[in-house]
Parts: C-alpha cells; structure tokens; sequence
C-alpha cells in the first residue's frame, strides 16, 4: 500500500513536472520567439495584407476605368452597326447617294472613336493584367507564410503531446487529489488552468490560421482566372482593333470626302504648279545648305574628338614619362622627390526635350524599322509618294477628318537641326501662303548616319533647334499651315538629303 502510495506519488511528481516544464517551454516560446519569430512573421504578414490592400485600391480604380470605356465601346458598336445598315440599304440607290456618302461620312468618325476608346480600354486592360499579377505574387507569398505558420503551429503542438504522453495518462483530477495541502491544490489548478488556456489559444490559433489560409487560397485562385480572363480579353480586343482599322480604309475608300479632298489637292497643284515648283526649289536649295552644314559641323566634331583624344594619349604619354622619370631619379638618389600632375576631364551633356511621350503600341501597331508612326491613332494615308499633277510627292499625307491637334511624335530618336514656326494661315486653301516653303509650320530631326525625317503643316511646333528628342516624344499637333488643303500631317524619311518612301520604313 505504502509502495503505490509512493508510486502514485511519484508519477504525480512526474507529470507536475513535465507540464511544469511543457508550460515553461511553451510560455518561453510565447514571450520570446512570439517577440522575436512571432513578431517577425505577423510584421511580414502585416506588410503583405498592406500592399495587398493598396494593390485591391488600384485594382478598383482599373476596374471603375475599363468599366467606362467599355460601357462606351459597347454604345459605338451600336452606332457602327446602325451606320453599317444605313449604308448598305443606300449603297445602290441612286437618289440616296448623298445621305449614303453622309453615313459613310459619320461611320469614319465613329470607326477612328472607336480606335481611339479601344486604345485607352486596352491601356486600361494592360494596367489591370500588371496590377492582378503583381497581387497573385504578393497573396501567394502571404499564402505560402500562413502556410509555414501553420506547418510550425502543428510541429510545436506535436511536441506538447509527446510531452503529456512520456508523462503517463494521469488525469487532472489525479494530480488535484494527490495535492498535499491546500495551497499546494491552488497551485496544481493555477497551473492546470494554464495548460488548458494554452492548449485551447493554440488549437484556436491554428483553426483561425487555417481559415485565413482557405479564404485566401481561395480569393488568389479567383484572381488567376481572372488573369486568365483578361488575357484572353486583351488578345480579343487587339483583334477587334485590326479589324477596325481595315474597316476604316475601306470606309476611306468609299469615302466622297476623301475623292473631293483629292480633287482640291489636283485643283491646287494644277492652279500654281509655277509657284508650287518654285518654292519646292528654293527649299531644296535651303535642304542642301543645311545638309552641307550638317555634314560640316558633324567632320568638325569629328576632328576636334580625334584631337582630344591624341592630346589625352600624349599627356598619358607624358605623365608615365614622368613617373618614370621620377622613380629612376628616386632610386639613384637618398633624398625622396614627389611630382605631381593634374589633368582635366571635360565633359559634355545634352538637353532632352520635356514633351510627354506617347506610344503607337495600344494601337496595335508595330514598328518595323528604326522608324514608328508620327501620328498615333490616325493611320490613313491619303496620298503617298509618286509623281502627281505635274510635280513630285516625297513624303506621305497622313490623313482623317478629325485629325486636327493630334500629336505628332518624333518617328524615332534624334537632335532637331531645323524648325519653322512662323505661319499663321492654319486652314485648308486652294493656294500656297508660302509659308515655309510650303510645308508651313515644319520641323526636320537628324536621326545620325544620314538619316532626317521631316514632318511639315503643323499647328504648332514644340520643340527647338538643338533639343535631342528621344523615340515618341510629342513634337508638334497637326494643322494646315503651308500649301494645304485641309488638316493632315506631310511625313518624309531622307538620306544624305534624298526623300525616300516612308512606307517603306513604317
């Protein structure tokens, strides 16, 4: 009897021992790792739910954008498909023909508004696509540190059950029974109430950890099908813009306004070929001084680098000449010498012009050369290089209806050598204001190795001779300065001076 007595005593002692060490272990771990690898975890987790909270605020914000615009589409699509009614029941009908060429008219309009709304809604889609993809990253590394939180919660309850099982089975009511007086049973409940909380605060953690885990693994599952929505929503939509700038040619096509606007073109050429002819020559004249001053200025440079250079090898030659010279008289001598030589850098910066850049890109369309489209959204060329009513066209006219104050865009980087900016006749005439040479409002980059790009009949010019232009930035708006019948941007691409055919580079 005094044996079990002991026995029992003795296991009690053993599992008021364990549980007292249990409790120390997993009190330690909760008043130092919870401050240390606790903290450090919850930090992380907070830091993340944070970028997650602002990548969802710019999500909604896309998501209010791509909303409008698609709202807008639809009502476009609507109104084309209206139009494209209209005029199919007018095509062949004689006395119908000018309200069909008014429904062709109004179509070109609502085709090129539905370019430009697909553009900005694609930008949108773009921005979104980056936005849910930079969130999948962020949630799947929360995802995946709730997950470690979790694996660490289980291993660590693991070794609180090994503890209680080396222990013995012993219940609580044991241990509370084997108290040997009152205040040594205060002490076993104090201490049996804490194992309790503890064990209950971990299974709750791990239950709410492991929700929180289900609900975002959920919520980044939805998001990457959302990924892949867009996706396919972005490939879609980029095919719905080539089919509506072929469209917008056949409309052209079938365009009366376009045929008139030639007509004025021929009416104009035809009325002052003599005066026409003559301001070509003397700006060709002003082209070949300006190339001949280019070239000039470019050998100069040249010349003055190449001499640069050999001054900076001799004076490198003359320096170890002296350091040679010095570390000889140095070892022949006791007495120490020091030389010293200074040498300047020069350095030379250029200035950028501040124009915001656009892009062709959420047009669909892509560069093919070293060149990319002057005027982005308007792809219309009314009338392109070749021999017409007795002189020759060089560039290409790049032309809509409502292609007034568009932006036009440096074709591709390059220092701008020559700016007219002085015409004030900015509407469509039957003669020529004469106005620099013709092209107006104009502006000529040399893009090196030759190559210059010339942009004529501008609103405005907005950049100066001298500034360096990077690739898409804006340069000027489009207008009719010079001999023009209406509104639309004259491109030339030329080497050595030579106008060459930019559809050739574009």
């Amino acid at each position: 009897m005094k044996k079990t007595t002991i026995g029992s005593a003795k296991r009690v002692a053993a599992l008021v021992l364990s549980v007292s060490v249990a409790l120390l272990t997993f009190a330690s771990n909760e008043d130092n790792l919870a401050q240390a690898d606790d903290s450090s975890a919850s930090s992380q987790i907070a830091a993340i739910e944070s970028e997650v909270d602002k990548l969802n605020s710019q999500a909604d914000e896309n998501d209010s954008a791509i909303s409008g615009t698609e709202e807008e589409l639809s009502e476009l699509e609507e109104k084309q498909a209206e139009l494209d009614e209209k005029i199919k029941a007018t095509e062949d009908d004689i006395a119908a023909e000018e309200e069909n060429q008014q429904a062709i008219s109004e179509q070109i309009d609502t085709v090129e508004q539905t370019l430009h709304t697909l553009a900005k809604y694609i930008s949108n889609l773009e921005s979104s696509i980056s936005e849910l993809e930079a969130s999948i990253e962020v949630k799947e590394a929360d995802v995946s540190q709730k997950m470690e939180e979790i694996l660490d919660g289980v291993e660590d309850y693991k070794l609180r059950l090994r503890a209680m099982y080396i222990t013995g089975s012993d219940r609580y009511t044991d241990i509370l029974i084997g108290a040997s007086d009152f205040y040594d049973l205060l002490m076993k409940i104090e201490l049996i109430q804490r194992v309790v909380n503890y064990d209950n605060e971990t299974i709750d953690n791990l239950i709410e950890l492991k929700e929180q885990y289900e609900t975002e693994a959920g919520e980044l599952n939805v998001e990457k099908q959302q990924l892949e929505d867009s996706l396919s929503e972005l490939e879609a939509r980029r095919e719905s813009q080539q089919e509506m700038m072929v469209k917008l040619e056949e409309l052209y096509d079938e365009s009366e306004e376009s045929l008139q606007l030639l007509e004025e073109d021929q009416e104009l050429y035809e009325n002052n070929l003599e005066e026409l002819a003559k301001e070509e020559e003397e700006f060709e004249q002003e082209l070949a001084e300006l190339l001949e001053e280019q070239q000039t200025l470019a050998a100069a440079k040249e010349d003055a680098e190449e001499r640069l250079e050999e001054e900076q090898e001799a004076e490198k030659k003359r320096q170890e000449e002296e350091a040679a010279a010095a570390a000889s008289a140095a070892a022949s001598s006791s007495s120490s010498s020091s030389s010293s030589s200074s040498s300047n850098a020069s350095s030379s910066s250029s200035s950028s012009s501040s124009n915001n850049s656009t892009s062709n890109s959420d047009y669909g369309y892509t560069d093919v050369s070293m060149f990319t489209w002057p005027v982005p959204g308007f792809y219309h060329i009314s009338y392109g290089v070749g021999y017409r009513w007795g002189s020759y066209h060089k560039g290409i006219d790049i032309y809509s209806s409502n292609i007034r104050g568009a932006k036009i865009i440096a074709a591709a980087s390059g220092t701008v050598i020559k700016v007219s900016n002085t015409c004030t006749h900015d509407y469509g005439k039957s003669y020529s204001c004469g106005c620099g040479g013709g092209y107006g409002n104009y502006c000529i980059i040399d893009h090196g190795n030759g190559y210059w790009t010339l942009y004529g009949h501008s609103e405005g010019i907005t950049v100066s001779v001298g500034d360096y232009v990077e690739q898409g930035d804006v340069i000027g708006t489009v207008g009719s300065t010079g001999h023009s019948t209406g509104p639309h941007l004259h491109f030339e691409i030329r080497i050595n001076g030579t106008a060459v055919d930019p559809e050739d580079y574009l």
